[in-house]
């Protein structure tokens, strides 16, 4: 196994390198909901067609165009990932217990906003981050608006080496 860096590693791939099943699901998901459209609505999410892969999914609504975020439902494998609790709370009241983690999420969910279209990463967690209790992982964000001119929520999946969850049996 490769030694962590100290600084943390962000790697820009497109959806086509995503080695998650989970968040290649959630994409596929994405994909068929938004159909024809840049990105579907918030109202359109169903949990109940999102069973196998809820669990590395963070709902996160966009405050002020980007100026701050907020974690809004937040699964399993997300909860596991962060010694600091996330669920309810702007990014902005995370920096404080959390600076660094937070400067390389404002860093992400921005590039969906700038973009307007999904982003994808590979992380290799640096020693700078002490709140991420995971060594590499992979991020998937998807925009989602009511109308194809504001992005209000950007739909996050995460994998990380360390916080993986089964799905519910009832879905194997």
């Amino acid at each position: 196994m490769k030694p962590l860096p100290s600084n943390t590693i962000i790697d820009w791939i497109g959806l086509d390198a995503v080695e998650s099943e989970f968040l290649r699901s959630g994409a596929a998901y994405w994909n068929r909901l938004r159909g024809e459209r840049p990105w579907p609505s918030r109202d359109e999410l169903n949990i109940r067609d999102m069973t196998h892969f809820a669990s590395y999914m963070s709902l996160v609504q966009v405050i002020d165009n980007g100026a701050d975020f907020r974690h809004r439902i937040v699964g399993d494998a997300m909860v596991c990932a962060f010694s600091v609790p996330i669920q309810n709370r702007r990014f902005s009241e995370i920096a404080v217990d959390a600076p660094k983690l937070i400067q390389n999420s404002f860093l992400i969910f921005r590039k969906v906003l700038e973009t307007r279209a999904p982003v994808a990463v590979h992380q290799n967690i640096g020693h700078d981050v002490q709140e991420a209790v995971y060594m590499r992982g992979e991020r998937v964000l998807l925009p989602l608006g009511r109308t194809n001119d504001l992005i209000d929520h950007i739909l996050a999946f995460g994998y990380n080496e360390t916080c993986v969850i089964s799905p519910p049996a009832s879905v194997l």
